[in-house]
């Protein structure tokens, strides 16, 4: 996680549309932010009430998981860093909702890359930021209960509904490691369990190299930085399937 974990604790809605493809609009103009911004807030104090003194930050934009699970985690940085440069300390339990202006945000890290659109599954990642004690405890609570409990309730799925203006299958909140375990699960559900231990570590130990063989017999390797190195690359198609997923996720696949 980046360094701001210490003051934010990081998670998102995970939205399972009705049907596959291309959102009917990526992005939610400022006043419907804002209106997605007390929607959110509200259903997380419904289910955890004793969050209502922190601050809540997040962005009306649908991504696809892959551009939120990239190292460094720029799409949850970007939000934190606006915190910093709009935040004020002086109103508690405040929400800041980020929205586009003719489909772009103040910081162009936030923009979806329209792009890798297409699955049925769709994130809006969002913060809460408060004292980094009650953060820390805060985000071991929810690691510990939000997978479990963190459906969407009826109201805010609704809300989430008009706003966004498409048929919404299920709503539920997650923190960024229970997408992690969801996006390891459809890895290895499509026999690509082993590109996905390249990603895993770029994002959770990005200091650590990490080797793994694919079944094929291509060999990857993370170095650190944001590159992978191929060997033994004998079907280039295979390559390039493998450096469109990595490209996804923001690393570049390129041979030793």
């Amino acid at each position: 996680m980046p360094d701001t974990s210490l003051l934010h604790c990081a998670a998102a809605l995970a939205i399972e549309c009705e049907q596959a493809g291309p959102p009917v609009a990526a992005t939610l103009d400022r006043q419907h932010a804002e209106r997605y911004g007390d929607a959110l807030a509200g259903d997380l104090l419904r289910l955890f009430p004793d969050v209502a003194d922190l601050d809540l930050v997040c962005v009306g934009a649908l991504y696809d998981q892959a551009q939120l699970l990239r190292p460094g985690w720029p799409l949850h940085a970007a939000l934190a860093g606006l915190d910093a440069r709009f935040g004020s300390a002086e109103r508690p339990a405040r929400v800041l909702a980020v929205g586009a202006h003719a489909g772009h945000f103040p910081d162009a890290a936030l923009d979806p890359d329209t792009r890798l659109h297409g699955s049925a599954m769709l994130v809006m990642p969002w913060l809460l930021r408060g004292e980094p004690s009650r953060i820390a405890a805060t985000g071991a609570r929810l690691e510990r209960e939000l997978l479990d409990r963190g459906m969407a309730g009826a109201d805010f799925a609704l809300t989430l509904r008009e706003l966004l203006g498409m048929p919404i299958r299920h709503v539920r909140h997650l923190t960024v490691f229970d997408l992690c375990a969801l996006a390891c699960a459809q890895y290895e559900h499509a026999g690509l369990g082993a590109l996905w231990q390249i990603i895993e570590t770029a994002l959770l130990a990005p200091e650590r190299e990490q080797v793994t063989t694919l079944p094929d017999g291509m060999r990857l390797r993370w170095r650190g930085g944001d590159g992978v190195e191929a060997e033994a690359v004998d079907d280039r198609r295979r390559f390039m399937q493998c450096a469109a997923i990595l490209g996804a996720h923001g690393l570049t696949l390129r041979d030793a």
